[in-house]
């Protein structure tokens, strides 16, 4: 049996996937699925004294009282506020940011885009082949949301705001427009991988926006619409299995390190 104690804190599919790899090997793992501060979670906090403690890509509400972690865990975050971290911080916890290990964040990108066509095809029972998508953002997702698509048939226009991401879209052979410019979004999917307000809809409608951001999304008008749906976690919550051996391949470079 493995010495090390793994604790996973979080409602995402994959950290319960994560956990059962894990204790396979023979390391001590406990698993509390919450995105919030509770009595139990504390509780086991006290009792279990974790030597390696992995959040949920979101960031749990409360605080964790930072006094119950007097084994001095690692920690390993995900999207996490400064305000957040800083109690783990001041008391010199060392703290692993996964989204910034490199191939995790490409492995999950493809995933993401794996999972935004089991939705596209569940939402609108159509075929990528000859249909329209504008996908906003040219980062990781981005570009691998625009291969899938573009491998399938469809047709791909990258919407982008810095220059560096324009001419990168285009000399990869796909259509480009800046995002500040005025935008023909009739008769086409968006796809936005943008983590910010940007997206006005006024007279020209899209057939549909898939947010595959951060919350608080890309609308600018913040009230629900028919032709708008925020997807976050798509990979816990579509391909836990393979979402779930990314994150523990990436938990295990960053403990070799």
């Amino acid at each position: 049996m493995n010495s090390e104690k793994w604790l996973f804190i979080g409602t995402d599919l994959r950290l319960s996937v994560c956990k059962e790899h894990m204790s396979n090997e023979g390391k001590t793992c406990k698993i509390v699925q919450t995105d919030t501060v509770t009595e139990e979670l504390e509780s086991v906090l006290l009792r279990f004294q974790p030597d390696h403690i992995v959040f949920s890509i979101g960031e749990i509400k409360g605080v964790v009282p930072v006094h119950l972690l007097a084994n001095q865990p690692k920690l390993y975050v995900g999207n996490v506020s400064k305000e957040w971290l800083m109690p783990f911080q001041d008391a010199g916890l060392v703290i692993q940011h996964y989204l910034q290990e490199e191939l995790f964040v490409w492995e999950n990108a493809h995933i993401t885009a794996e999972a935004f066509l089991r939705e596209f095809y569940e939402k609108t029972h159509r075929i990528v082949r000859n249909t329209s998508f504008h996908i906003a953002g040219f980062g990781r997702v981005g570009k691998m949301t625009a291969q899938l698509v573009q491998a399938m048939g469809g047709k791909v226009t990258i919407l982008a705001r810095t220059e560096e991401q324009l001419a990168e879209a285009k000399m990869l052979g796909y259509k480009s427009c800046s995002i500040d410019s005025p935008l023909e979004i009739t008769n086409c999917y968006v796809v936005n991988t943008i983590p910010a307000k940007w997206l006005k809809i006024e007279k020209t409608k899209p057939l549909f926006v898939f947010d595959l951001a951060s919350a608080p999304g890309c609308l600018v008008d913040s009230e629900n619409h028919e032709y708008y749906k925020l997807l976050p976690r798509l990979p816990g919550k579509h391909f836990p299995i393979d979402a779930a051996l990314v994150l523990k391949e990436a938990l295990d470079r960053m403990n070799l390190r």
